[in-house]
């Protein structure tokens, strides 16, 4: 059945990690609500990277930094270096307080927060015109717009349009909700996964959202790249773009390429006023988008796979639910099958299954 999971993974935690005694009941196999902070291990241990296909072809209209054959004009982006339009780009703080929040709660990592790590990682969230002055407007323009900004909705209306309304309707409840529990001492396991998971959803929305807008207003061009990238060049990465760099290099230089992509149209579609050419603006957005989602999926694929670390399967949980709306447009059928799957306890999902449908759904970036 079909329903709002990332509610049910608000709702319903699930805590611990394997235990190191095999008589006892391993935290995978515990019932939503259960707590076992004992041990912990790395969800980023060891080997992170998923399997690729090496013959994932690019789509015939991608932009290609560099090519004569692409079917794109020369532009600004055929250096391969993203070129800013501002010398000051503010969404890299957002991305550099990502970072930090992942330090203080230690994501991926077998450290166990304690209350007042969720504090500290709180007020770095709530830094004035930080993060969660974004997450409190962020819509999602993968779906219709509401009848008006969603920042000027009412909260009835705003869970009316929650799909458009992505940030005060989905991503805040989620984040509130761990901050506060975590800064009781409550599953911090638990909750930390959930704050990761949230973050990164916002950051793949907000890299979206930011390659759209960018035909009103220019700067906004420089926000995706920073949403991404964190300011970091292609062989590097920071915030969004190193969590898929880890899991995916292909998926990664895909998504560098898209940036790209969508600052040459810029480059060609009067840089200096509103852009014109809208199509060739959701060429290289869907592109973009393409290649973003092969990447979270990855994430999700990794991360299932040490769904048995601390709280790490309501992480998995999270981001595989926002993918729903793609996988449901794609391959109905897997869709299911990543539904059901994920709306099982951890140690009763079906690891096979759950590969299988992802990497149906998402081959390649």
């Amino acid at each position: 059945m079909r329903g709002p999971l990332w509610l049910l993974v608000v709702a319903a935690p699930l805590l611990g990690c394997e235990a190191a005694d095999p008589a006892e009941t391993s935290p995978a196999d515990a019932a939503p609500g259960e707590t076992n902070v004992s041990a912990a291990c790395a969800a980023d241990d060891g080997a992170l990277l998923v399997p690729e296909d090496a013959s994932c072809a690019r789509k015939a209209d991608d932009y290609v930094p560099g090519s004569a054959s692409d079917g794109w004009p020369a532009c600004i982006s055929d250096d391969g270096v993203y070129h800013p339009f501002s010398a000051s780009v503010s969404s890299l703080t957002r991305v550099a307080a990502f970072e930090q929040i992942a330090s203080i709660l230690g994501f991926g990592t077998a450290k166990v927060p304690t209350a007042s790590d969720f504090l500290d990682a709180r007020l770095v969230y709530a830094q004035d015109e930080g993060i969660a002055s974004r997450v409190a407007r962020r819509e999602d323009e993968h779906y219709p717009p509401a009848p008006k900004a969603c920042r000027d909705l009412s909260p009835a209306e705003i869970a009316a349009n929650a799909d458009r309304c992505v940030g005060p309707a989905k991503l805040a409840p989620i984040l509130n909700a761990a901050f506060e529990q975590g800064a009781k001492g409550v599953d911090p396991l638990g909750n930390a996964a959930r704050i990761e998971a949230a973050l990164l959803w916002f950051f793949y929305v907000s890299t979206y959202k930011e390659s759209r807008s960018c035909a009103d207003k220019a700067n906004d061009c420089d926000s995706m790249w920073a949403k991404y990238t964190g300011g970091e060049p292609r062989v590097s990465a920071k915030g969004l773009s190193r969590v898929i760099r880890a899991r995916s290099p292909q998926a990664h230089e895909r998504t560098w390429d898209a940036i790209l992509g969508v600052r040459c149209w810029r480059d060609l579609d009067n840089p200096s006023g509103a852009a014109s050419d809208l199509a060739l603006r959701d060429r290289a957005v869907t592109q973009l988008d393409r290649a973003l989602l092969r990447g979270m999926a990855t994430i999700v694929r990794q991360r299932a796979a040490k769904r048995a670390c601390g709280g790490t399967w309501e992480g998995v949980r999270i981001l595989g639910g926002f993918l729903d709306r793609e996988a449901t447009a794609r391959l109905p059928a897997q869709a299911a099958v990543l539904r059901a799957e994920l709306a099982k306890r951890a140690a009763m999902a079906d690891e096979a299954a759950l590969f299988a449908a992802l990497d149906a759904i998402f081959p390649c970036p």
